[in-house]
């Protein structure tokens, strides 16, 4: 007599079942990590952008002349960036590096412009995201 292999359709159907469950546990859980890492990801870029900018300051203070960079030299690219990617990093909020400057001190979420990228004030040196979305967790992006 000859022995049939293989599944019945009830142990198919609870194969499916768990992994179903399995899913609907993990993805919020997925999604949390998602939004967690982006929130790391713009606190680190935004500030390796401002440490750029107050070791641009510093040596600029040791020549004699403490200044901030200009918007231009703070987007230069190539050899003149201030950033070893050779250009501004880009924002991980919209993926722009666009810079638009303000004159507001401080600069505040309510300097924020239809547009993204960062907002910058170059007589004061501070640098924000340009965006007043909220990150998930309770803040505007522009508040970092």
């Amino acid at each position: 007599m000859k022995k049939n292999k293989g599944f019945t359709l009830i142990e198919l159907v609870m194969v499916i079942v768990i992994l179903g469950i399995l899913a609907a546990v993990a993805m919020p859980k997925y999604q949390d990590m998602r939004e967690e890492a982006l929130r790391a990801s713009a606190k680190a870029t935004i500030s390796n952008i401002r440490s750029a900018i107050a070791i641009f300051y510093a040596k600029s203070a040791l020549n004699g002349t403490p200044v901030f960079p200009t918007t231009a030299e703070l987007t230069a690219t190539g050899q003149q960036s201030l950033f070893v990617e050779r250009e501004l990093p880009k924002s991980p909020i919209d993926n722009s590096n666009s810079v638009t400057e303000v004159n507001s001190d401080p600069v505040t979420c309510s300097d924020v412009t239809a547009a993204d990228g960062y907002l910058y004030n170059p007589s004061t040196g501070e640098i924000r995201y340009n965006n007043s979305d909220d990150d998930g967790a309770g803040t505007q992006w522009c508040a970092y």
